[in-house]
């Protein structure tokens, strides 16, 4: 379980259930099984518990221990969570209101849109056309992004 996924907005999808046994069967139990959509809601204060979404059903908050048991596969995160060296994401959702989203649109950001990453400081977005967008931490919490094969 990769530390990324302890960020609110990042969802994936659970490949298998590793390691303890008694969590392993809990989780089954539960609901949690391979092949599931899992979507992080919220941290709690002190990072041991979660509160997940599995297959877009009711939440369920998880220890982190069941966690660790899970191997996930990233399907999106939010930008500011983006950690690996893969640069070319497709933008999957905006998380702000009408005046956000109108925001990116009249910066050159649009929902499906291919960016390519760079890598800086803050945030650089590489869009359609090649024109550069910068983006603020606040901004980099509300755009959802999804990894695309280089």
């Amino acid at each position: 379980m990769d530390s990324i996924l302890l960020a609110p907005n990042v969802e994936c999808v659970i490949e298998s259930l590793k390691g303890n046994d008694q969590i392993t069967q809990r989780l089954i139990q539960m609901g949690v099984l391979p092949g599931s959509h899992l979507h992080i809601v919220r941290v709690g204060p002190l990072g041991k518990t979660v509160e997940v979404i599995i297959d877009n059903s009711e939440s369920i908050a998880l220890r982190t221990k069941e966690l660790k048991v899970l191997n996930c596969k990233v399907t999106a995160l939010p930008l500011i969570a983006v950690k690996s060296k893969q640069k070319h994401y497709r933008i999957r959702n905006f998380l702000g209101g009408w005046g956000f989203i109108q925001k990116m649109q009249s910066r050159g950001l649009f929902v499906s849109d291919i960016i390519r990453l760079r890598e800086t400081d803050g945030y650089e977005l590489i869009g359609k056309d090649h024109q550069v967008v910068r983006v603020g931490r606040g901004e980099a919490e509300k755009i959802i992004v999804e990894p695309v094969d280089e």
